[in-house]
């Protein structure tokens, strides 16, 4: 417990704004080890491995109840981990929850939560909005066309939890909030479940059009001033999906199996090795 002051009255506090610095850039985050169980029971995640370079898109699946939204919170600080190693660029994290926190981790949950409040003020939350690029954000988000749409535009009330929006809508929002902090890691819990193929397909090209994403492993982009600008660093993308159009453009899969790594790799050689991945390739097939 923390006693803090209640602002009710007058004008409110100004929050820092988390500039990305050179001691924020992402080069390699690894996880050893991670586990988790939930109290008397025996769903979590057991003995997790997986290793992130930079500016790659990594995609965890498997079926419902497999773990994947499990594994992010827990390596998130959302869950407290009941054993395993986490490091950031060979550094040890001892407490995930403060660390992976804007500029170097945001977050976009599977259920996002917008509040009663202004669209603007549910992607800025707080950030002054001439210090940040929000046209941007909202680009990236594929929300710009919605703007016309929407009674005031950015100004429109967006109530409770968001009911006047879409659900896809929601999700977008939560998107721009998260990317208009321009964070180094991108963690996204099935961002696109609400969306359409073509709102989809409009998102995942920006995001990875963005971030050039394999370009980076793959040596055809100059990385030689990364560690001075801060600004060019290429993020990198986690995220948990089952979505065919995910998990083509990933650099790297992890299956997911009651908790544990079935299976770990591309998507061609999973295809052919594993039974699981043919399992949820073929089942995606089905609902598409």
């Amino acid at each position: 417990m923390q006693h803090e002051p209640v602002y009710l009255r007058g004008r409110l506090p100004e929050l820092p704004v988390p500039f990305k610095t050179a001691a924020h850039a992402l080069e390699t985050l690894t996880v050893k080890g991670l586990t988790y169980r939930y109290p008397n029971s025996h769903h979590g995640i057991a003995a997790i491995d997986l290793t992130l370079q930079r500016g790659t898109l990594t995609v965890i699946t498997g079926r419902v109840g497999s773990g994947k939204t499990t594994l992010l919170r827990v390596l998130l600080g959302l869950l407290p981990k009941a054993a395993g190693d986490i490091y950031w660029n060979d550094h040890l994290v001892t407490d995930p929850a403060t660390f992976f926190i804007p500029p170097r981790t945001a977050y976009t949950a599977q259920i996002p939560r917008l509040f009663s409040e202004s669209l603007r003020h549910n992607i800025l939350m707080g950030l002054p909005e001439q210090q940040v690029d929000l046209p941007t954000a909202l680009h990236l988000s594929v929300l710009e066309s919605d703007m016309t749409n929407l009674e005031q535009g950015l100004d429109t009330l967006v109530g409770p939890r968001g009911t006047k929006l879409s659900g896809g809508q929601i999700q977008r929002s939560a998107a721009a909030r998260m990317f208009v902090r321009q964070p180094e890691l991108l963690v996204m819990d099935d961002l696109s479940s609400a969306l359409d193929v073509e709102t989809e397909r409009k998102l995942l090209q920006r995001l990875l059009r963005s971030g050039r994403v394999g370009e980076w492993e793959s040596g055809r982009v100059d990385i030689s001033d990364q560690l001075t600008d801060p600004s060019t660093h290429p993020p990198t993308y986690l995220i948990a999906s089952h979505r065919r159009p995910v998990l083509r453009r990933a650099n790297h899969i992890i299956v997911l199996k009651d908790g544990q790594v079935e299976a770990a790799g591309k998507l061609e050689a999973l295809l052919e090795t594993c039974e699981e991945m043919q399992y949820l390739w073929a089942g995606e097939i089905n609902r598409s």
